[in-house]
């Protein structure tokens, strides 16, 4: 059996399937028992769709890369997979290892590339190794923390034979539980006398809603958002929900003044940026989940949904929190009617698209995209890393399961894979596109306006696109939107890509300290 044939029986014994990807020469002799082959038209946007298919099907899948060059590309796709806890199997070509001493046109040190970035990384050395090493490889991205891994292929490898070889599929057990441990975490939360919870992205990942409101609804206390969550973390509609914490130690600890247990399940904190404060200072803090960073406090390695649904019956309620009734910024919305801003754009689109799973790129809006349309199982995701161009790639790999996904993204962010168009199109993937066209990188004259004011007005941090131009070079469909926003109503109808655009306005808010 030659190497791609074993490389074929391997990926089908392992159910990685579709692959995603853009192939150059080293790739055609690993391609040929390939048959579902998704093409972009970058190297980059193969990658993303491989991750939102991974997150949004909590199961591993396949990218194939051209070797260097296209590796290179997809950088900080991989970065992006990465904070994202996502178990994409990453492949690239190598050139022929008969001339490699030679140091021919389109090869490297692939390994060393992705070194930091990826759990796993090899390069297949004989027809032999491809089995065990790709299922070593799903294996090692399927366990949690999940996250990307990376093979290298020689083309030679592809022409070489091997027989007597084992294919089979792995399982990853994720049903770690201590009831030990689950004791101790209740008693501390009853001697507590104010604790605060924070869910992270693993309540969507093991679906453990249902648990986490069960739990938040018997404590009786404020619930919080991990903060960045990639995905849902906790049903926003709660009572007990008092939202999302902010990137910053500062904040965060003004958030818990009053708290003397912060207890994070499923989740962690992520920081940006820099401020001298240390995270809860003088706080008894617990992490409870599969991935446990121990940043801080203590940590406890355990499946969130078996570690709620077992706690839930040893708690004490604590208090009565509830929370406002403005958390929705309805004054806001009412405001920004006449000058389309952003918070009512989205009050109109959540009224047309709350089934939908929301894609978020909206940089400067996503505190608003989140609380407008809020969480859900498998119903929000964005990129965790701060990467532009993710999600209109990830909306695709989403978007093969399910036909309703929105992307909500900013204009200076949609041109950075805009060519995924070409892909939405060709395979008809009926992803939802609305763009939000404030004509600038308002994220960046935020940052600026808040810490270096001389900046906020520099040329290149404005934009004048002709957005509708482009994507109609796509063969998209694609709108402007009037001032009373009736096109989304025809963004949603029908089930092909479809892209809106929303001219907002220019104000530039401080999302910054």
């Amino acid at each position: 059996m030659k190497g791609y044939e074993i490389l074929e029986k391997t990926l089908a014994a392992l159910k990685l399937d579709p692959v995603f990807g853009n192939p150059g020469t080293t790739e055609i002799p690993m391609l040929r028992g390939i048959r579902n082959y998704y093409l972009t038209l970058h190297d980059s946007i193969a990658l993303g769709m491989a991750d939102g298919y991974a997150q949004y099907n909590n199961t591993a899948s396949i990218v194939n890369l051209h070797t260097l060059p296209g590796l290179g590309n997809t950088m900080s796709f991989v970065n992006t997979a990465k904070w994202n806890r996502s178990p994409v199997v990453i492949t690239a070509g190598q050139q022929d290892t008969r001339h490699i001493v030679f140091d021919p046109l389109l090869s490297g040190d692939l390994l060393n590339t992705v070194s930091g970035l990826v759990k796993y990384s090899y390069e297949i050395k004989n027809p032999s190794d491809i089995p065990t090493a790709f299922r070593r490889a799903k294996a090692i991205a399927m366990t949690p923390p999940m996250g990307p891994v990376f093979i290298s292929v020689p083309m030679d490898m592809m022409d070489y034979t091997a027989e007597n070889l084992y294919f089979n599929d792995v399982r990853t057990n994720v049903s770690s539980y201590d009831p030990e441990a689950v004791f101790e975490i209740v008693e501390r939360i009853n001697k507590a006398k104010h604790p605060a919870l924070v869910f992270g992205y693993e309540i969507d990942v093991y679906n453990a809603y249902a648990e986490a409101e069960a739990f938040a609804d018997r404590l009786g206390v404020e619930v919080y958002s991990e903060p960045l969550a990639s995905r849902g973390t906790f049903n926003t509609a709660n009572e007990h929900y008092a939202g999302d914490l902010l990137p910053a130690s500062t904040l965060m600890n003004l958030k818990f003044v009053n708290n003397d247990l912060i207890v994070f399940i499923g989740g962690d904190i992520t920081f940006y940026p820099y401020l001298p404060s240390l995270p809860f200072p003088g706080k008894d803090v617990i992490f409870i989940g599969t991935d446990i960073s121990h940043k801080t406090g203590d940590g406890y390695t355990m499946n969130p949904k078996l570690f709620l649904s077992e706690a839930v019956k040893l708690i004490k309620a604590k208090g009565d929190y509830k929370r406002g009734t403005d958390y929705l910024y309805a004054n806001r919305v009412a405001r920004q009617r006449l000058s389309m801003g952003v918070d009512y754009v989205l009050f109109k689109a959540k009224k047309l698209f709350s089934d939908y799973t929301i894609v978020d790129e909206a940089i400067s809006a996503s505190e608003n995209v989140r609380s407008t349309f809020g969480y859900g199982y498998r119903k929000y995701y964005t990129a965790k890393s701060g990467q532009l161009g993710w999600a209109t790639a990830a909306a695709l790999g989403i978007g093969m399961n399910n036909k309703k996904t929105l992307v909500i993204i900013g204009d200076g962010a949609f041109m950075y894979t805009v060519q995924g168009l070409w892909t939405a199109k060709h395979y008809n993937i009926p992803v939802k596109f609305l763009v939000l066209n404030n004509s600038g990188y308002n994220i960046l004259k935020s940052f600026s306006k808040s810490y270096y004011p001389d900046m906020e007005k520099k040329d290149y941090f404005q934009l004048n696109l002709d957005i509708e131009s482009v994507a109609k070079g796509f063969g998209v469909e694609t709108h402007t939107a009037d001032e009373n926003l009736s096109d989304l109503e025809w963004l949603r109808d029908g089930d092909v890509p479809k892209v809106l655009v929303v001219n907002t306005e220019k104000t530039v808010e401080k999302l910054f300290l």
